[in-house]
């Protein structure tokens, strides 16, 4: 059975109100003498307690944990986010309660009339909702909140890559390898990364063919599928451009040997890609800083303080393998700034 409030107040020769006020830390521990909340907070640990989080939690209104709801936790580069957001979150004193909406937008309001019930003191979340009248109307009025990778007009606290210049950078790279003509494979329309990603290659290329599904790898496989089945009657694409690694991986996969294969190109890096024999080039986004900016934008709401806070827009860089530079005669080499 763990120790109680009184049980250290009775090894300690102290009142319960002022084990209570140790245990609870902060400027209210502070009061205290420095003797006796060592002298607490050593029987505390002495005896094994084990303070109650809910009834902490009912008394201070706090729950100490913040929600992330990302659209596909399949997918490694939300996973890589969100354990950089756990990592930094932790050391402030806050947990992580991780969700997954799906790409489906039920799913999503679902979660977002549910976390609030949860208790929880904020949240980051990658929205499929995609404005602010849907995404608020779900949520208490003041919680803290933070929009991660799809920016919503008139919501400051925002943190996502400069969608221009990674496909500036990227599409700047396959001119340069003699892309003229490609082919498309775009996630579900209703997401805005995916939609906005297939309006600026249309910009710079002619596009011989589209095919559109979820943004997972079977997509991917079944586009190159449709493909190769079309291939005799329309003009073979230069590039496969993708708008997510998912995409990439699917269609990288279903590449067998042929002699002279299209160049793969997608955002975000496709694991093991500089072992492939296909030529791939990627623009990956600064996970780390995507990261750190959520964090930096959510703390100051949690504590209360007022200060002004502007969207964060990062560049990104383009990563091409050994393949693709043989093929396009040194471009991108390696690495390549945005």
């Amino acid at each position: 059975m763990s120790a109680t409030l009184t049980d250290i107040a009775r090894a300690t020769r102290t009142s319960v109100s002022t084990v209570s006020r140790v245990l609870a830390g902060g400027a209210v521990s502070k009061r205290i003498s420095s003797r006796t909340r060592e002298r607490v907070s050593g029987a505390a640990r002495k005896l094994g307690y084990r303070p109650n989080l809910l009834a902490r939690s009912l008394r201070t209104r706090k729950s100490n944990t913040v929600a992330l709801l990302v659209s596909d936790i399949a997918n490694p580069w939300f996973g890589q986010i969100a354990s950089l957001v756990e990592q930094a979150l932790h050391r402030e004193g806050y947990s992580l309660v991780l969700c997954n909406s799906g790409e489906d937008r039920e799913r999503e309001r679902e979660y977002l009339q549910l976390l609030p019930q949860k208790g929880i003191d904020g949240l980051i979340v990658v929205p499929v909702l995609h404005s602010k009248q849907d995404l608020l109307r779900h949520l208490p009025k003041n919680l803290p909140l933070v929009i991660l990778d799809r920016p919503i007009p008139g919501i400051p606290a925002s943190v996502c890559s400069d969608e221009n210049q990674l496909a500036s950078s990227l599409c700047e790279t396959l001119d340069s390898a003699g892309v003229k003509k490609v082919a498309v494979v775009r996630g579900p329309r209703h997401i805005s990364t995916h939609r906005t990603r297939h309006k600026l290659i249309a910009r710079r290329f002619d596009i011989v063919a589209l095919h559109s599904g979820p943004a997972q790898a079977r997509t991917g496989r079944e586009a190159f599928i449709k493909l190769l089945g079309e291939s005799e009657d329309q003009s073979e694409p230069d590039a496969i451009i993708c708008t997510n690694n998912f995409l990439g991986q699917g269609v990288i996969d279903s590449i067998a040997e042929i002699e002279q294969p299209p160049i793969i190109a997608c955002w975000d890096e496709v694991a093991m890609m500089h072992l492939s024999t296909l030529p791939v080039v990627t623009v990956v986004q600064d996970v780390p800083t995507l990261a750190a900016g959520c964090v930096s934008q959510l703390l100051p709401q949690l504590w209360g303080e007022v200060v002004e806070i502007n969207p964060i827009v990062l560049p990104g860089r383009v990563i091409t393998n050994r393949a693709f530079q043989q093929r396009s005669g040194g471009v991108g080499e390696g690495e390549s700034g945005g």
